[in-house]
């Protein structure tokens, strides 16, 4: 399936993602009824290689097809980027982990990749413990992808990520939370649980061979947050009688002034993720080096996407009034969810940004 067909099928399941938006927060994870749009449509594989049943695209394709969901559910949105980025992850691992994970090519895969774990050698293997947090979508998934340290005293050492069956580990529903709800982002926890070598692999092999896709993804479903915010606001301004005035809140200059910048930068973090998501296709298609700096340009211009999404989302929050805080308005969930996502590790401004000027600097 092309990138056309899978971004009509997107667009196509916005409606009755937001109509379920509300139960996907009730539910703290996602609906079965929007797990089966999701696989049936095939989106949830449009990063997964097409010898498994996947439509093998890249990372820009996922910023599209994330940023579109998140007009109708962003949790929604959150779990489509984690389930298919990780199939991604997935096809640097030994053809015998992806032949064991893809028997069913229709299954899902969560992650924990901080390597918070510990994993001891074992004949053929490893046994790995730990306990991880935030494995957004584990609820649906059959798999995990869970990171740790292996002890180097009996063989092979270093950072490692474990693939997993998800029942052998143990799934904790502590997942109570202001934002970004639907997602179901639980612990996980494992007692030394058998992992064989094709499924063990070093970071150096999986996720370090992908960590520029891995860090630009994530930014997707905050940017089309924004987006819907802004244009949730744009509607709300030819509604909005203030009670201050009895005139139309679009007829104030300071409201058309927040649309405007707002709706600038958006357009600006639409412009920034889109040029790096392609830019890291080139790179994975040409087997190309782009150099030491290159990951620490993209964490920097990911978390600035981010960083700009927020802004615009927290403007037009502020200006939108409290019939903005109802339950039944999206404008307020979606500015939970955007500050939910902004939250995550790899888009916190100050990190990349001093990240991003070390390796400058050092270069």
């Amino acid at each position: 399936m092309d990138e056309n067909d899978l971004i009509l099928r997107a667009d196509a399941l916005v409606p009755a993602l937001a109509e379920r938006a509300r139960e996907a927060e009730a539910l703290r994870q996602m609906p079965k009824s929007t797990i089966d749009d999701l696989v049936g449509s095939g989106l949830t594989r449009a990063m997964q290689p097409r010898a498994f049943g996947g439509s093998e695209l890249g990372a820009l394709t996922h910023v599209k097809l994330t940023s579109r969901l998140a007009a109708g559910c962003v949790s929604t949105a959150w779990c489509q980027f984690v389930w298919s980025a990780h199939n991604a992850m997935l096809a640097y691992y030994p053809q015998a982990a992806q032949e064991e994970v893809w028997e069913d090519p229709e299954t899902l895969t969560a992650a924990s990749l901080a390597p918070v774990g510990k994993a001891s050698a074992a004949d053929g293997g490893v046994r790995l413990s730990g306990k991880w947090s935030f494995a957004s979508g584990c609820d649906a998934a059959d798999w995990l992808l869970l990171g740790c340290g292996v002890e180097s005293g009996a063989g092979e050492g270093g950072l490692f990520l474990c693939c997993v069956p998800k029942r052998e580990v143990e799934i904790v529903d502590n997942w109570h939370v202001a934002g970004l709800k639907g997602t179901g982002s639980k612990d996980v926890v494992a007692k030394e649980v058998f992992v064989p070598a094709h499924r063990a692999r070093p970071f150096q092999e999986t996720l370090f061979m992908c960590l520029d896709l891995g860090v630009a993804v994530i930014a997707g479903p905050v940017l089309g947050a924004a987006e819907a915010a802004v244009d949730r606001f744009r509607k709300r301004l030819t509604e909005r009688v203030l009670i201050t005035s009895l005139s139309r809140q679009s007829q104030m200059g300071t409201a058309k002034n927040r649309l405007a910048e707002s709706s600038a930068e958006v357009y600006a973090a639409r412009l920034l993720l889109e040029r790096t998501a392609a830019d890291i296709d080139e790179r994975i298609a040409g087997r190309q080096d782009f150099g030491p700096t290159w990951n620490a340009q993209v964490s920097r211009d990911t978390a600035f996407v981010a960083q700009l999404a927020t802004r615009a989302t927290q403007r037009v929050f502020e200006a939108s009034g409290g019939s903005a805080l109802q339950e039944s308005e999206p404008i307020q969930r979606i500015w939970r969810d955007v500050n939910a996502g902004h939250a995550h590790a790899y888009l916190d401004w100050d990190a990349a940004a001093e990240g991003w000027s070390n390796a400058i600097l050092q270069s």
